[in-house]
């Protein structure tokens, strides 16, 4: 009897996305920021975004979003930062508010 079992979770690199709305201090608006990373099972991935936040200098953040993302994206600059979360690194990409359509 032979087992063969489909390991596409090992083939298709797993990365997690945090989207978060972060305040500088002193400052009444936020700014949206895209977290790529990989992270350990066991890892708490609220407590490692919180603390990436922390330690790129924001006074407040409020995850908005979480999720995964298994395949390369398409555009930029979420496709640099995918490569950048593969080699292990964090990638951070912080969106203007003037890029909002009113």
């Amino acid at each position: 009897m032979s087992s063969t079992t489909a390991s596409t979770e090992n083939d298709s690199p797993i990365v997690h996305l945090v989207i978060a709305d972060v305040w500088n201090e002193g400052e009444e608006e936020s700014i949206e920021v895209h977290i790529l990373l990989k992270s350990d099972e066991d890892e708490d991935l609220v407590q490692t975004a919180l603390a990436i936040l922390a330690e790129e200098g924001y006074h407040e953040a409020e995850l908005v979003e979480m999720g995964t993302i298994t395949e390369e994206p398409e555009e930029e600059p979420h496709k640099s930062a995918w490569h950048t979360a593969l080699t292990g690194e964090v990638a951070l990409i912080e969106f203007d508010g003037d890029d909002e359509e009113e």
